[in-house]
């Protein structure tokens, strides 16, 4: 969860029913998941957001209202703004592709100088941009 993406107290605040929020879950392991939620209604301190699961059924997650976390469940999750959370591009997807196949070769043979100089060049290429 990074702290730039999240929503500030009084957006929390200023959320009514019906209003469409995006929620981050990090599980862990791997990159935060971005999903889409309805917020249903706010009762006190929570906000509870419906939110659709991959079979089509709709369930209710409950969320704190001065922060935005999500109360229970397995994998943290937050209400996030969705204008500061960029996907990378696919130019940025493919540069991240050679270099975690760069890092794996060169980690299976550490002492190989050309795996080096491999995963030289693609940390180069992700750092220019």
């Amino acid at each position: 969860m990074a702290v730039e993406n999240r929503l500030s107290s009084e957006e929390l605040a200023a959320l009514a029913p019906g209003d469409t929020v995006t929620i981050e879950v990090t599980s862990g392991t791997g990159r935060p998941k971005l999903r889409a939620g309805v917020v249903g209604r706010i009762a006190g301190s929570r906000i509870f957001v419906k939110v659709q699961s991959r079979h089509g059924g709709t369930y209710t997650e409950e969320y704190r209202l001065p922060d935005g976390v999500r109360v229970g469940g397995l994998a943290r999750a937050e209400l996030v703004n969705p204008h500061v959370v960029q996907p990378l591009d696919d130019e940025a997807q493919r540069r991240t592709r050679q270099f975690d196949a760069a890092y794996r070769q060169w980690a299976r043979n550490r002492a190989d100088s050309e795996n080096l100089r491999r995963l030289q060049e693609a940390i180069g290429a992700c750092l220019q941009t």
